[in-house]
């Protein structure tokens, strides 16, 4: 194997070693506590606002997409303010860091605003436009009857994120032109301590591409060496 052939070879096991050991834990509990960026949406106003436009609180970016209904009221499950459709609309609302940039977990408040109650909160994790982990949660509270739900992902084995996405639908399966009743409230994102860091198993890939490398070098100088003699 030539010496290109050996460094793709190489990036490639890293691709796959990494992939490999990525993933997402679910979490139903305060596991972030203060810590990283929050939205709570107490900022805003009025009793109404324009959720398609978007809206950002503490480096916390949230924006409704769907086709219609997109007028946003707010409600006050927690603190002054909270992020639900008005009666409902036909999408979901997607979740990221203002700057766009990567973040490792995210936790949040959740609940419904039908009147029927054990809703479900249907949710996509991407990175870089790929869909990393999807799923749904069962019970949700009846924000007439009952407390928000706290839930939030993580990344494992150095799994990012860049974008949540989230809806509260009758069915168990994401559909972004779904009808959505969900209020979401206290969202925290905590981005990663450092995404330059390599994973252990990522070291130990490097340190033997470092020493195959090397060996390729000093043999290619021998050869050379007798070639001169």
């Amino acid at each position: 194997m030539n010496f290109k052939g050996l460094i793709l070879a190489l990036a490639a096991g890293l691709s796959i070693s990494t992939a490999a050991q990525a993933g997402v834990t679910v979490h139903n509990s305060d596991f972030l506590g203060a810590t990283g960026n929050s939205n709570g949406f107490e900022a805003i106003g009025g009793t109404f606002y324009n959720g398609s436009a978007g809206y950002t609180e503490g480096g916390v970016k949230v924006q409704y997409v769907g086709l219609d209904l997109t007028t946003l009221t707010t409600l006050n499950p927690v603190g002054k303010h909270s992020w639900t459709p008005a009666g409902g609309a036909l999408g979901y609302t997607k979740i990221s860091l203002a700057n766009g940039g990567d973040f490792s977990a995210i936790e949040f408040l959740a609940g419904g605003s039908n009147w029927f109650g054990n809703a479900k909160l249907q949710y996509q994790l991407f990175q870089d436009g790929a869909l990393v982990f999807s799923g749904f949660v069962n019970g949700l509270g009846n924000i007439a009857s009952s407390s928000l739900k706290t839930i939030g992902f993580s990344g494992t084995d150095g799994q990012l994120f860049d974008e949540l996405r989230v809806q509260s639908i009758s069915g168990a399966k994401f559909n972004k032109y779904g009808y959505d009743q969900l209020i979401l409230d206290n969202i925290t994102i905590s981005a990663p301590l450092s995404s330059a860091v390599p994973e252990p198993a990522t070291w130990a890939m490097m340190i033997i591409g470092f020493g195959a490398v090397g060996s390729m070098v000093r043999t290619s100088r021998r050869r050379q060496a007798y070639a001169f003699a």
